[in-house]
């Protein structure tokens, strides 16, 4: 099967956006990127002869757009999310001798 290659805007999706996009592909395709500043382009090639790739770029588009707000979400929330370790691992941590 041939190779099908995805232009994505790099203004709009992060580099990392589009290397996890990519990281959920890879049972299925060997994937390859490469960015420039204006565009990454993805390369995934299916590993066997019946991978099902007719609505692949469409989903891929789609995955991206999903991993975008994932992106965003993990910036805004950063800090609730550290405190919320912390918090858990101080209250893991033994106080005292054990009774």
């Amino acid at each position: 099967m041939a190779p099908i290659r995805l232009s994505m805007d790099a203004g709009f999706f992060s580099a990392e956006v589009i290397a996890r996009t990519a990281h959920r592909y890879t049972d299925h395709f060997f994937v390859e990127l490469t960015s420039s500043d204006d565009v990454h382009v993805v390369t995934l090639t299916p590993k066997r002869d019946e991978v099902d790739s007719t609505s692949i770029e469409g989903r891929f588009r789609n995955d991206a757009l999903d991993e975008r707000l994932r992106e965003r979400i993990r910036a805004e929330t950063a800090d609730l999310q550290v405190s919320l370790v912390q918090s858990a691992l101080r209250q893991a941590m033994p106080t005292g001798p054990e009774s």
